[in-house]
């Protein structure tokens, strides 16, 4: 059905919603802390109940200890502001129902309002309405509201009209999904739909941290992979699968063997992680000794190195591919520097005389030589310094001013040769200008 012709029947089925039963508008006064403000004379202001009462001087500090008992029966936590006369705390409500074999997740505008001397006063507005419909769209209807960087504000006698989800970020300002109903308070007991009950709805996919419920319902609506998960009792798996927005899972062979095992996947993230690593590595992800471990994170890092492991091979023989392939426009540029030696009898310094010998340095003295490709700068010279054989630094001159714009040991550090490789450097540096 058009998303147009859903909202106006969305629209109109909301008419026929009934109000909240006595029980859902007490619960939502529950949904305020326990607490308070004294003077230290003795004073206690509930605002629970809007209840103000005074205590012997000294009584009050012993049960500051414990919190304090109002005569409305709440345990107070109480916090000493004797200046304040009034106090309006709001937080959204949301409630669980259905109608006409959609789900409806109705959220409401409560607010409890305290003015010093008088009753604690409660107001329940609704203000949106998420409808979920057999197939899993969402539709979502809501009065008027205005918002700013440092307002909100609902105008409660508005019609409904359909919206959609808005959280956006404009510039330097972040705002919030309004219809996002993951934050909210929620009154305990679902009505749930009877497609929902038979696709596995249960009470754990209620308790499932960072998802919005309405993301829960549409993914087990929509994908039969989420119908499997949940029946399996695999939660975290299906969790992964709302936060991102998946509707079938490339493993789902896996997942049955590992539900024939009785094996749990208490964090999907790594799991996943975990068998890419073996399948790129040719492991058989249907066996249970490699899909099953004891242990997630240790097989997860042992998978994870195997796999670093191929890929450095295969970035090894790409990076002797691409030497190969390059090494002809090196020669050509800077070969006639390749005869230079400098030398002062223990240290020798010549001219990296292949691509090869570049990829060489940059795996031996770990720097970014052969990555950042400085055998293609077409006014930079490229010098290792060596002593015995063993490179000590990689030395980089511009071939415009003839100095040494850096002299880099392993790492990116210096050697204990730096100085030496300097001056040496420095003094023999007519050699290179002679075979320009």
């Amino acid at each position: 059905m058009a998303k147009k012709t859903l909202g106006k029947l969305v629209l109109e089925m909301s008419k026929h919603l009934k109000p909240l039963t006595k029980k859902e508008r007490d619960y939502a006064r529950g949904i305020f802390p326990a607490s308070g403000y004294y003077k230290k004379d003795g004073e206690v202001w509930c605002h629970c109940c809007g209840h103000v009462e005074r205590q012997l001087p000294g009584s009050l500090d012993i049960d500051l200890e414990v919190g304090y008992q109002c005569h409305c029966l709440n345990h107070l936590i109480l916090e000493h502001n004797p200046r304040q006369k009034n106090l309006t705390e709001a937080k959204y409500y949301s409630v669980v129902q259905t109608y006409n074999k959609w789900q409806v997740i109705r959220t409401f505008d409560v607010h409890r309002i305290n003015i010093k001397g008088l009753p604690t006063e409660y107001k329940c507005n609704e203000v949106y309405q998420n409808w979920v419909s057999p197939e899993g769209e969402e539709v979502i209807i809501s009065k008027r509201y205005a918002r700013g960087v440092n307002f909100f504000s609902w105008y409660y006698e508005t019609e409904y009209t359909v919206r959609h989800h808005n959280a956006s970020c404009n510039g330097y300002y972040a705002f919030d999904d309004v219809f996002d109903v993951r934050d909210n308070f929620f009154y305990p007991q679902y009505n749930i739909t009877k497609k929902l009950h038979k696709y596995g709805w249960c009470k754990a996919l209620e308790k499932l941290p960072y998802v919005s419920v309405v993301d829960c319902m549409k993914t087990l609506l929509i994908s039969r992979h989420a119908e499997t998960v949940v029946k399996q009792g695999q939660y975290d798996v299906f969790l992964y699968m709302v936060r991102e927005k998946l509707q079938e899972l490339q493993y789902m062979p896996s997942l049955n063997i590992c539900h024939r095992n009785r094996y749990m996947i208490t964090d999907a993230s790594i799991y996943f992680d975990m068998l890419s690593f073996l399948e790129r590595t040719g492991k058989d992800i249907r066996n249970p000794k490699y899909i099953c471990p004891e242990d997630l994170y240790k097989a997860h890092n042992a998978a994870l190195a195997a796999y670093q492991k191929v890929r450095n091979k295969v970035e090894a023989e790409e990076n002797r591919k691409r030497a190969l392939s390059e090494n002809e426009a090196y020669v050509k540029d800077k070969g006639k520097f390749f005869g230079v030696i400098i030398t002062d009898g223990e240290l020798s310094i010549q001219v990296i005389q292949s691509v090869a010998e570049f990829l060489e340095e940059g795996t031996d003295m770990h720097h970014c030589v052969f990555a950042n490709e400085y055998y293609k700068k077409k006014d930079s010279l490229i010098l290792s310094a060596k002593v015995a054989g063993k490179r000590k630094e990689t030395i980089e001159v511009n071939l415009k001013t003839f100095s040494v714009v850096q002299c880099r040991a392993a790492f990116n550090k210096t050697s204990e040769y730096h100085d030496r490789i300097l001056n040496l450097m420095n003094r023999n540096m007519n050699l290179l200008r002679q075979c320009v």
